[in-house]
């Protein structure tokens, strides 16, 4: 993976819509967008569900999406061809991006890491599935997982499965819900899940804007995954919760923007400030001051710009006697400035 922070993954997901040259055209167009990989998902409808005469899998009427759609049927309009995944790998390189997938099934955990693939994605899906979990723990890759829909308890079974097995794992904030309305969103989980398992924390983005991704960020999110479609027209199974290639270029710019306002956690002087530390308050002359006057508050106080010693100076100076004249307005600088702490 590239060493990018913010790391954004654009997931092409179903929205090639079966057709190989959309595909292809999605690549092409995010390559300018600012983002670091594409991914791919990786199944066949019969690896996912069964298609059965008798047992109807309907997707209940409370998805807004896909209600009603018998599962296998879905999922067939969804499937990426196999033959297509090599080519896509090939084109997204030639473009400089990052390119990995999710594998549902443990036989294309094998087809993926044949070709090459360096990641491999699991899906929320997924999280309750352990044969598969243990397949790719034993790859030897870098995983990102997603976490929609898990109990605190069902992550923690996932990730003892993976964490000492894997060189490295991510872990994605996600509500698999699509789209995601704000009151769902619970960014705050960024958090529990870094300081839980002392991983390496994202967000996975259903959301229809910027907003979510800048707040992950703010609690310590690196990683972003993002839904892509070709255009504004287009019309698939993801299409209603992806972003166009030019609102992807806009979500990077926002989170590139929060990085950069984000900052440091040091606290001190950055160097656009440097020219503001010269009207901080010092000890000034209020008067003309004569050789061996006595220092009062007639003649010093404190004011800007900082021209003489430091305002805790004043209590050290009051009541001695100036070692030189001093004209109105004039710093107040005297040898024993250096006794002050």
């Amino acid at each position: 993976m590239k060493p990018d922070r913010p790391y954004v993954i654009a997931e092409i997901s179903a929205n090639h819509s079966g057709s190989l040259e959309t595909a292809k055209g999605i690549l092409v167009e995010i390559a300018d967008k600012g983002v670091s990989a594409v991914k791919l998902q990786t199944f066949t409808a019969d690896q996912m569900t069964v298609k059965s005469e008798t047992v109807k899998n309907l997707i209940p009427n409370t998805s807004d999406l896909w209600s009603g759609t018998e599962l296998w049927e879905l999922m067939k309009r969804a499937e990426m061809p196999l033959e297509w995944h090599r080519e896509l790998f090939q084109l997204a390189a030639s473009l400089g991006l990052d390119a990995f997938s999710t594998p549902y099934h443990p036989d294309a955990v094998d087809f993926l890491l044949d070709m090459g693939v360096t990641v491999l994605k699991i899906s929320s899906f997924d999280v309750v599935n352990h044969p598969l979990l243990e397949k790719i723990s034993g790859t030897g890759v870098p995983v990102i997982m997603s976490t929609g829909m898990s109990t605190i308890e069902e992550l923690d079974e996932a990730v003892s499965i993976l964490i000492d097995r894997v060189p490295k794992l991510i872990l994605l904030k996600c509500t698999s819900s699509y789209p995601c309305s704000s009151s769902d969103t619970n960014i705050r989980g960024v958090k529990t899940l870094k300081d839980r398992y002392g991983v390496e924390v994202g967000f996975s983005d259903h959301s229809l804007d910027e907003k979510a991704a800048c707040l992950a960020l703010a609690l310590g999110a690196t990683v972003f995954e993002k839904h892509v479609k070709l255009d504004i027209s287009s019309k698939t199974l993801d299409s209603e919760f992806s972003a166009t290639p030019d609102s992807l270029r806009f979500y990077v710019e926002s989170l590139r923007q929060a990085e950069s306002i984000l900052g440091s956690s040091d606290i001190k002087p950055v160097d656009s400030e440097k020219a503001s530390l010269w009207e901080r308050p010092s000890v000034v002359a209020l008067k003309h001051i004569n050789l061996g006057e006595v220092f009062t508050h007639n003649n010093i106080g404190v004011r800007r710009p900082s021209l003489g010693s430091h305002p805790k100076s004043l209590q050290f100076l009051l009541g001695r006697t100036s070692a030189r004249k001093y004209a109105l307005g004039e710093g107040i600088v005297e040898s024993f400035q250096n006794d002050v702490s």
